[in-house]
């Protein structure tokens, strides 16, 4: 990423800005919030300048974030974890009074320290994700998830009659009545229960999550011979309890950007299992023909 460069001094001397949007640098902090800041407009008034960050969903309210002057001829907005933000993309614009709203682009970004607050959220049955970005077109966008209940997927390992996924739930614990399910993308297959079984609870299992396994049988992929995609759910109370589909979005340093999925395994019959991750880092299993043999030369 470009760092942000300064403004022009008020006599006209110093280095000028770069041609194109505004930047907005990001940092994240130790209690789960996001900070913006960016080169303020240079001797003009700020009184209601904000950081909008627009939806692309639409029906969704945009959410205004009032920028403060913070020395240096800056601004800083900030975004709390506490503040509701509805799971999807966001778009940043800047807004400054008597002129148009201006996209912004994203200038340095340090994203370390997001996994101070994940077990109050957790306690309070919720996993809150929020993950800013470069857009393909230069530009700063925000991918938000609000998952409550939420399916972590740690890891995944294959054999020659099944898939095992590890994971850990959050903001729910595994019943008794507890199952696992997969749903065919394209609506041709019914949906298909899976065993899923609790690991031993942690001392705090809503704060920590709790351990899960679940079990996907080669013959539960293939009910016919067909392609298609599978998308994975859990259960934790059974028919009449909440839902949650299996997503890999937290990582050692707060929320992970490029989930690795497992490598493709030959299913018994015509088909092989790729194991993915959807742009949002939700886990399906893509069944495919397979590869062609290589011609020998």
């Amino acid at each position: 990423m470009t760092a942000l460069l300064p403004r022009p001094s008020s006599d006209g001397t110093g280095p000028r800005p770069a041609a194109g949007p505004p930047r907005a640098d990001c940092v994240a902090d130790t209690a789960g919030g996001l900070t913006f800041d960016l080169a303020g407009p240079g001797g003009r008034d700020t009184g209601g300048a904000a950081l909008l960050l627009r939806p692309r969903d639409r029906g969704t309210a945009a959410v205004p974030l009032p920028l403060t002057p913070v020395g240096g001829g800056r601004l800083r907005a900030a975004l709390p974890r506490t503040v509701p933000l509805p799971e999807g993309h966001w778009d940043a614009w800047l807004r400054l009074p008597g002129t148009a709203d201006r996209r912004l682009a994203p200038g340095t970004r340090h994203l370390g320290p997001l996994t101070a607050a994940r077990a109050a959220d957790a306690a309070a049955g919720r996993v809150v994700a929020r993950l800013p970005y470069a857009t393909r077109g230069g530009r700063l966008s925000l991918r938000s998830w609000l998952r409550a209940p939420h399916a972590e997927a740690v890891a995944l390992r294959a054999d020659d009659r099944r898939f095992t996924v590890t994971g850990r739930l959050y903001g729910a614990v595994v019943t008794a009545h507890a199952y696992g399910e997969i749903r065919a993308a394209d609506s041709s297959a019914p949906r298909c229960r899976v065993p899923l079984a609790a690991s031993p609870a942690p001392a705090h299992p809503l704060a920590e999550g709790t351990p899960f396994t679940l079990t996907l049988p080669h013959t539960a992929l293939t009910p016919d011979t067909r392609p298609r995609t599978w998308s994975v759910w859990l259960h934790p109370a059974g028919e009449t309890g909440p839902e949650a589909r299996l997503s890999r979005l937290l990582g050692p340093g707060g929320v992970t950007t490029a989930p690795r999925p497992h490598p493709a395994v030959t299913l018994p019959g015509p088909l092989r299992a790729e194991p993915h991750y959807t742009p949002t880092h939700d886990l399906a299993l893509r069944l495919t023909p397979p590869l062609p043999a290589p011609r020998r030369g």
